[in-house]
């Protein structure tokens, strides 16, 4: 996403906030900070899934990972991706690989979400996952859950059973 359209994001669009899912900008304003005299731009933004309020300052939205809603197309590289049957982390332990996840959904990116949804899975075909992966696992799915039926324009339930069947082939 260019950063020219975050600091142009209007009322009502659809965003993606790292780590916590899709929402609505509910408010762009201009607010005061103690750090300068003039007043800088904001955006309050609604996650849909926890009705939690973010205000986020224009300029640090790229910054944040802020970004719009995947495409179709993007949708259809994601489910490509989970199709994948290689390259999961072994030799690293669960901490290690728990930091790398941490940062990597912090990252903002659907296709890093999705790298962590395929990995964990893989791991779960192979062994049982251990509580702190099960809980990864369920965050991840849920954060791809709603873009994915963002994107689509589709019910959760529904990008849930296209995610198990990519799973699947």
């Amino acid at each position: 996403m260019e950063q020219k359209e975050l600091t142009s994001l209007k009322r009502g669009a659809r965003v993606v906030y790292p780590a916590h899912g899709v929402g609505i900008v509910e408010k762009v304003e201009r607010i005061k900070t103690n750090e300068t005299a003039s007043t800088t731009p904001f955006y309050t933004i609604r996650i849909d899934e926890s009705g939690m309020t973010i205000r986020v300052p224009a300029a640090r939205a790229l910054q944040i990972g802020i970004r719009s809603v995947i495409k179709e197309v993007e949708v259809r590289k994601v489910l490509r991706l989970l199709r994948t049957k290689d390259k999961v982390a072994n030799g690293m332990n669960w901490h290690k690989r728990q930091k790398s996840y941490i940062d990597r959904i912090k990252s903002g990116s659907v296709f890093e979400l999705a790298e962590i949804l395929r990995e964990l899975t893989l791991i779960q075909t192979k062994k049982e996952l251990s509580f702190g992966e099960q809980r990864m696992y369920d965050n991840v799915r849920q954060l791809m859950v709603m873009e994915i039926a963002e994107a689509k324009g589709i019910e959760k339930s529904q990008a849930s059973k296209l995610l198990d069947k990519a799973f699947d082939s």
